[in-house]
Order: C-alpha cells, then sequence, then structure tokens
C-alpha cells in the first residue's frame, strides 16, 4: 500500500472535534478507539436512545429524530454494540433483540417497519417518510437476521432458521442486487453467519458489489457507497477486490476533512431546516469517528 500519512495539523483538527465538538455518545466511541476510553462509556451514552420497549429511537439515527423505538435506530445500535465487542449478557442487547422480535410480524409483513408511522410527526429526512409497503426486505431486516446470529443465545432456534431461509431466498430470488444501502446490511449480515450460511450467498455479494460500490473518482463528491466503506479494513471480505480504489480513495478521503476537523454530510433535508443542522452535528460526529477509525486501520491514523 501506498505509504500515507495524515498531517499533524488534521489530526489535531479532528482530535478538538471529537473532544468538544462531538456528540457524546461519538465522544465516547473515539475514547474507545483511539483513548482506550471504556466501553461502558459508550453503552452508558447508548443508553440514552434506549425505549422501555427494547427498541432504539430518539434521533439515534440522526435523519429520524422520532423518538418512537424503530428497527432502522436498532440496527444502528446493535452496529455500535458489535464493534465494541458486547456479548449477549449485555442488558442493551438482550433488550434491542427483544424487540426485534417482538416486532417482527410474520402475518402482515414477514419483516419489519424499517420505520414506524409515528416517524411523520417527527422532523425526519423525506426519504425517512412512513411506506406501509416496505416489508424490511433486505433493508434492514438482513443485516438483523445477522445480528440474532450472533447473538443466537436470544432468539428462538426455530426463528432463528426460517429467517437464515428468508434471508438466502430474499438475495438469491429478489433482491434487485444494486442497491448499495441493501449491500451494507448485506456486508454486516457476511460478518456474523456461519460459513455454511455465507457460502449459499457470496456470489450475490460478490455481483452486489461490483454493481454498487463506487470506484471511479469522479463518483466521489456525490452521495455514493466509497471503497472504504465496502472495505473499511485490510481485513474486510472485499479488500482484495476493491485494493486499487481503496487506495486511490483514501487520499482523497483526506482532502475532505473541512476546517472544524471534521468530515461532513454530503447529502441535506431540504426540509425541516430548523432541526436540520442539529442532524447534520450528529452525522458530523459518526463521519468524522468512521473516517479516523478507517484512516487508522489502514494505517494513515497511526495514534
Amino acid at each position: 500500500m501506498t505509504l500515507l500519512t495524515i498531517a499533524e495539523e488534521q489530526w489535531r483538527a479532528a482530535v478538538h472535534f471529537m473532544n468538544e465538538e462531538a456528540r457524546p455518545l461519538e465522544k465516547a466511541l473515539y475514547a474507545y478507539e483511539f483513548e482506550d476510553g471504556p466501553k461502558s462509556a459508550v453503552t452508558e451514552q447508548l443508553a440514552k436512545f434506549q425505549n422501555k420497549d427494547g427498541g432504539f429511537g430518539h434521533g439515534l439515527e440522526p435523519d429520524a429524530r422520532c423518538a418512537v423505538s424503530s428497527a432502522l435506530a436498532t440496527t444502528v445500535a446493535l452496529q455500535y454494540l458489535v464493534y465494541i465487542k458486547v456479548d449477549y449478557k449485555e442488558p442493551l442487547v438482550r433488550e434491542a433483540i427483544r424487540f426485534l422480535i417482538e416486532t417482527y410480524n410474520t402475518v402482515q409483513l414477514g419483516g419489519w417497519d424499517i420505520v414506524p408511522r409515528e416517524v411523520e410527526s417527527a422532523p425526519r429526512a423525506p426519504w425517512w417518510n412512513y411506506n406501509e409497503q416496505h416489508d424490511g426486505w433486505g433493508n434492514p431486516a438482513i443485516e438483523i437476521v445477522g445480528y440474532f446470529h450472533r447473538y443466537s443465545e436470544l432468539v428462538p432456534a426455530a426463528l432463528l432458521d426460517e429467517l437464515t431461509q428468508r434471508a438466502v431466498t430474499y438475495l438469491t430470488e429478489k433482491s434487485t442486487r444494486k442497491d448499495f444501502h441493501e449491500l451494507l446490511c448485506c456486508l454486516r449480515f457476511a460478518e456474523q453467519v456461519p460459513p455454511s450460511v455465507m457460502s449459499e450467498v457470496k456470489p450475490v455479494l460478490d455481483e452486489m458489489v461490483g454493481s454498487c460500490v463506487s470506484v471511479k473518482p469522479e463518483q466521489w463528491e456525490g452521495y455514493c457507497l466509497t471503497p472504504v466503506q465496502a472495505a473499511s479494513s485490510p481485513s474486510s471480505l472485499y479488500y482484495g477486490q476493491l485494493k486499487e480504489s481503496v487506495e486511490l480513495y483514501l487520499p482523497f478521503m483526506l482532502t475532505k476533512q473541512q476546517d472544524d476537523g471534521a468530515w461532513w454530510p454530503t447529502w441535506s433535508w431540504g426540509q425541516y431546516e430548523d432541526t436540520w443542522p442539529e442532524a447534520k452535528q450528529d452525522w458530523k460526529s459518526f463521519i468524522t469517528f468512521d473516517a479516523l477509525r478507517m484512516l487508522k486501520a489502514y494505517g494513515i491514523v497511526t495514534r
């Protein structure tokens, strides 16, 4: 890999942003990753987004500010919990899995509402309007099935078998294989399932990576799935396939850091203009932490 390091002034600016401007949750994650901070600080902040039903809401996913629990926000919470490597005994995990089991609708949808009807009463991005026709396959159901495998101690065996088969059937027979948000769910699924399941869906994932990842520099200024999002470290499943574009993307990524030390979202809502700045700040927190984490994984940040 080409020798590349982050400039000292860029690093200092990013650290200042994470310590002084970031959302407390991402601040705790930054401390965990870079300063040997405790997992408990992350779970303490994450607990503030959890409801009594076990699900998560309250703007954990910054584009949906609804306080009511959603599958969307709950999968985001589980992404964090997997990242800090907590097991099934963690109360946040147990309650999140309980919520997802209880909200699986085998009669009407056979899946999950990605966001609830109540989302319509809260500020949000236009893509998070409620859609009763969306059955959650494969976003977020594929990802949820992955978490059910990771925390299988909490999931009835018959339900896990049923959902695993539904995931495989969806991917092999129904998926368009062209939606990059779905691909991200699939990649998280792939990290959790056993090899026997992975072998059934690997050809589909191979095709999706080829069709969904933006590998050309002229595509990177817009809203797209970047090579490092699909291969966030050299140990990622698709790093070998994406290695060339990853090496091109990383120096480009360094140029996108803004004057406040953060990396910014490449989108906006076009509505709820009084709330968007708060959501944007939350996104900056997430995107900046994620950028630093990936830069560290690729040896560009060595702190």
